[in-house]
């Protein structure tokens, strides 16, 4: 027993080092949770009680901006493998070469989101919901958020830098300028008060753009004119080697096929857990939108993994990473438990801020229920899963979160869904038996770990 917890709990200093580093992520996730959380009461609110079309059809339309952002966030994640390395090794030079490579990229990237957005976003939208005047809502929304896209991917790009050289205050302070413009603008455009428009679901849109726009400026000063920036100069040349550049697209592409895969399963478990049930997919949706409260867990553990592992094996400290890895793990489970006991015991109270009638509060209920008795598991599965990515084992970071979920859980998550009404089915029920998936993974990464084929210096 006394050798289980030297092995997964830590002295003082080290969770000192880790609070350090993950406290500002998760505060600032909390942030942009709070911020959707109360922009989705606005939307929800504009069309009143008992009339969710305003928020179904945003809701809707952000399905597609959810898989374009993760794998956005993919190639922000490889930049960082790379970034956190050099860091560790004091190399500037590599530091600011991968950034530059990670900004090419980025802005790529942006502009296939906005194409994709023009010509297959409503096509999603239609495939979540029946009502037309919900679908509208969601078409207007997609009108005005696709001129984000470039931003967007931009904002990750240098978010992710600057936290991978362990300046993480500096994208919260960003972060939370962009969420207090954002709620305000909400406010203001959605209903049209201090003398502007009227202008609903696009409004909400419109808020979203200007505030991404001032996060990035922030970002930017701090990350050029910041004193002792290790990104000052860094335009200075364009010059990226053609070894970095094949070992960043060896890395990166299973990593982001990985964000992709991640996301897009994430919007098939949704469309076919309320599969052409728009009343199932208002529960669903709301409580979502209460278990990103949560969620922040995973934003903080996983960053701060990603940076303490990556760092120690960029310095050459294997017996570190390997002790960090069973520390965070611990750690991770810990902060599952707690959050997701606050969650399902706060479920009924949260649930009645949306004011549902009573059949869709206790989906909503169910559901968080389910999603707080797993949280743990998430949590530790996530861990493993940015061990494995640390040290550039993409394609076994990438096995650990696809297979078990395109094998197992999204075929039954068809099978139950489809056949819902069918057979007397119902949404929690369908949704607790699609989580063998999350248990699956727990075995799968303990074994990927323990062979410790992550445990590379990439920076060599």
């Amino acid at each position: 027993m006394n050798n289980l917890i030297k092995k997964y709990f830590g002295d003082k200093e080290f969770y000192k080092m880790v609070f350090a580093i993950i406290t500002p992520i998760m505060l600032q996730q909390l942030m942009l949770s709070l911020a959707g959380y109360i922009d989705n009461l606005m939307i929800n609110a504009y069309g009143g009680v008992g009339d969710f079309a305003a928020y179904n059809g945003v809701s809707a339309a952000n399905r597609i901006i959810f898989v374009l952002n993760f794998t956005a966030l993919g190639i922000a994640a490889t930049a960082s493998i790379f970034i956190s390395q050099y860091f560790g090794a004091n190399n500037k030079g590599k530091v600011q070469e991968s950034f530059r490579l990670s900004l090419v990229f980025a802005v790529i990237f942006g502009v296939i989101s906005f194409l994709v957005i023009e010509f297959v976003g409503d096509n999603i939208v239609n495939a979540y919901l029946q009502d037309p005047t919900a679908r509208n809502f969601g078409y207007r929304y997609l009108d005005v958020i696709k001129w984000a896209t470039v931003v967007q991917c931009l904002i990750m790009a240098c978010a992710n830098a600057l936290r991978s050289t362990k300046q993480t205050v500096e994208p919260m302070i960003a972060g939370f300028s962009g969420i207090g413009i954002n709620v305000l603008l909400n406010y203001a455009l959605i209903f049209g008060h201090f003398g502007l428009p009227e202008m609903d679901a696009q409004g909400a849109a419109l808020a979203t753009l200007i505030s991404r726009i001032v996060e990035l400026a922030v970002l930017l000063v701090v990350l050029f004119k910041g004193k002792n920036s290790w990104f000052s100069g860094c335009f200075k040349s364009w010059k990226v080697e053609k070894a970095l550049f094949s070992s960043f697209l060896k890395k990166g592409i299973p990593l982001v096929l990985n964000e992709l895969l991640w996301s897009l399963g994430c919007v098939l478990f949704a469309l076919f857990y309320c599969w052409k049930n728009d009343v199932w997919y208002n529960a669903y949706a709301y409580a979502q939108n209460i278990s990103d409260l949560f969620f922040i867990v995973f934003a903080g553990i996983g960053n701060g993994t990603a940076v303490l592992i990556g760092s120690a094996l960029g310095s050459g400290d294997f017996e570190k990473a390997v002790d960090y890895s069973h520390k965070l793990q611990g750690l991770g489970v810990v902060l599952g438990i707690g959050l997701g006991l606050l969650m399902a015991t706060t479920s009924p109270l949260t649930s009645l801020l949306f004011q549902p009638d009573p059949q869709t509060k206790q989906m909503i209920i169910g559901v968080l229920c389910i999603i707080g008795f797993f949280l743990a598991i998430y949590s530790y599965n996530t861990v493993n899963f940015f061990v494995l990515r640390s040290g550039g084992d993409s394609l076994r970071a990438f096995f650990l979160d696809q297979v078990p979920s395109f094998a197992i859980g999204i075929p039954l998550a068809i099978l139950l869904g489809v056949n819902a009404s069918r057979w007397g089915l119902t949404l929690p029920f369908i949704f607790a038996c699609t989580h063998i998936s999350d248990i699956i993974k727990i075995f799968v990464g303990n074994k990927f770990i323990k062979t410790g084929k992550w445990i590379v210096n990439l920076t060599k």
